[in-house]
């Protein structure tokens, strides 16, 4: 028999003597059972296989199960008297010298960094994060593509004239918004006790590329006391869906959730011409984008026409998709605001976040055509990486906080630092990222060279992604 083992035989040997009397009585009784009916045969069988199987336990090797560090130490500590926080690295414990029981206890004192550990995790730190991964939009076939629109008007400022005649809003397309936010307002009544207004710049039905995707419609569901947890946001907004869904005949087209104020993308019934629009609950910005226009519009009409412009071409031209990583239209709404301001054609803007009445204000002279030409002059050559949008002062200025954008071959590229008007910390373009903005210098490029000696309908042509 292998002598390990006979630790294990002595300690029950030990137990068995330190039972009561009655009891080794009855586990005797208990094992004499068990035996006496066996022959003698039987006996040595068991005998021998109990000998071969802790033979076959010696030969495999042990394992010392070691209570987990943490918890070793902290009842050490305990024991000892030593404060939790007390131990450092490279300093010495403070411990009893003699434990409640008269003995001692000795806590192993941790190892600090020696200076070439340090330098190792020094440089590993200093790696950067890889950049977020990125995929390319790809072409995709269409059954109904958008074409780019075709002017009957021959000189430039004519066809802007005439495009801007299908962009403004008319008494027609505020009745359907209206009624838009009406048959939300029937549908969600019965679940819900909210108020429902839409928001609208432009007319709803365009017929402008990535329509869908960026409608011009925003219906916001109001709830009094909810405030603007994303959570709750988010839940929410499900609710009104399957609602809308289900009992208001409307169509579910796609979510976005990702942002800063989730929404989701919504068919309006026949009834509405079908016309596409954003459902967000408690959400913010169209007001804010609303309230900036009509002041806009009053100090200078024709600011209120090269936002229109702006963001017609962006939407067209596929940077003004924010659930892609690029500027939504709100951002592109004061890309315009700042420009305009740079040209003279509008003052700083800070009079509207703090509520108060336009103030008296002559823009110089210049036409909508010429407004647009410059705006793609002007970003073309603007340095995102010196300067930053910032509509409330209206002046050129560094960013406080540079945006940094992480190339996916390591390379940084400076983003754009387009501040909220209402929350100036608060960076409309901290959604964006390497690909956007290239695109982003793309689109200004192009449209310098084409804004030259090409017509509107080349400038507004919709983009379409690589076959791959």
């Amino acid at each position: 028999m292998p002598c390990v083992e006979l630790n294990s035989i002595s300690s029950a040997l030990e137990r068995f003597c330190r039972m009561e009397t009655q009891s080794k009585c009855i586990l005797l009784i208990a094992v004499l059972t068990a035996v006496l009916p066996l022959e003698l045969h039987h006996l040595v069988a068991a005998v021998l296989g109990a000998a071969g199987y802790m033979f076959m336990q010696w030969l495999e090797p042990s394992v010392k199960r070691q209570v987990p560090r943490k918890d070793s130490e902290r009842r050490l500590r305990s024991r000892a008297g030593v404060e939790p926080g007390a131990e450092r690295l490279g300093a010495a414990p403070r411990r009893c010298d003699a434990a409640p029981n008269g003995g001692r206890f000795e806590l192993r004192q941790r190892r600090g960094f020696t200076p070439v550990e340090n330098q190792k995790w020094s440089a590993l730190r200093a790696v950067p994060a890889p950049a977020p991964l990125v995929k390319p939009e790809v072409k995709r076939p269409s059954v109904m593509p958008v074409k780019a629109p075709k002017f009957a008007a021959g000189s430039w400022q004519d066809e802007v004239h005439e495009l801007l005649q299908s962009l403004k809003p008319n008494d027609a397309s505020r009745e359907q918004v209206e009624a838009i936010a009406k048959a939300v307002r029937l549908a969600l009544n019965p679940v819900l006790d909210a108020s429902v207004k839409a928001y609208c710049l432009a007319q709803p039905m365009s017929g402008t590329a990535f329509g869908v995707a960026v409608p011009e419609v925003e219906v916001v569901v109001t709830v009094d006391g909810k405030g603007a947890d994303g959570k709750l946001q988010k839940s929410m907004i499900r609710t009104c869906t399957d609602r809308l869904v289900s009992h208001g005949d409307f169509k579910f087209r796609r979510s976005a959730f990702r942002g800063s104020e989730p929404k989701v993308t919504l068919i309006a019934p026949a009834q509405q011409a079908s016309a596409p629009f954003n459902l967000a609950v408690n959400a913010l910005t169209p007001l804010r984008c609303s309230q900036l226009f009509e002041a806009a519009t009053q100090l200078n009409p024709m600011a209120a026409e090269l936002i229109l412009l702006v963001r017609r071409w962006a939407k067209d031209r596929g940077v003004s998709h924010a659930a892609k990583g690029h500027l939504s239209p709100y951002g592109w709404m004061l890309l315009a605001i700042f420009y305009l301001q740079d040209a003279e054609q509008l003052p700083p803007m800070g009079f509207v976040p703090q509520s108060r009445s336009c103030p008296a204000f002559s823009p110089s002279a210049a036409t909508t055509g010429e407004l647009l030409k410059g705006f793609m002059k002007f970003y073309s050559s603007f340095d995102w990486a010196k300067e930053s949008i910032a509509v409330r002062a209206g002046q050129r200025k560094a960013p406080v906080r540079a945006l940094v954008l992480l190339h996916e071959d390591g390379q940084t590229r400076p983003g754009p630092n387009i501040e909220d008007p209402f929350e100036p910390a608060n960076n409309l373009g901290s959604g964006m990222h390497w690909l956007s903005m290239e695109r982003l210098h793309e689109e200004f490029e192009r449209a310098v060279k084409l804004s030259e000696a090409s017509s509107l309908a080349d400038l507004l042509e919709p983009w379409t992604p690589p076959e791959n």
